[in-house]
């Protein structure tokens, strides 16, 4: 049986940094008061998303570290993405 490895701290480190930008949601709701729809769920699914991703990224690294890189990847682009969606870029 393979053993899998342990995750480093650095890399906790990483997976939480990318996903601090969702501590913005509350300011997040009250700039996007005009938004309704699909595009009030979106930012509503948002906080849900980040901390998935962020435990998939830290589940994958010992077994597909790569992607563990990816996940981060789409974490941060989706961080832009909400902020374009809330209109404050």
């Amino acid at each position: 049986m393979k053993r899998q490895r342990r995750v480093p701290a650095w890399v906790i480190a990483v997976i939480i940094i990318a996903a601090l930008p969702v501590l913005a949601f509350p300011f997040m709701l009250s700039v996007s008061a005009t938004l309704s729809g699909a595009d009030k769920y979106y930012l509503w699914i948002y906080p849900a998303y980040i901390l998935a991703a962020s435990f998939l990224a830290w589940q994958c690294y010992g077994r597909r570290t790569e992607m563990t890189w990816i996940i981060i990847i789409l974490m941060l682009l989706t961080h832009v993405a909400m902020w374009a969606l809330a209109g404050d870029i």
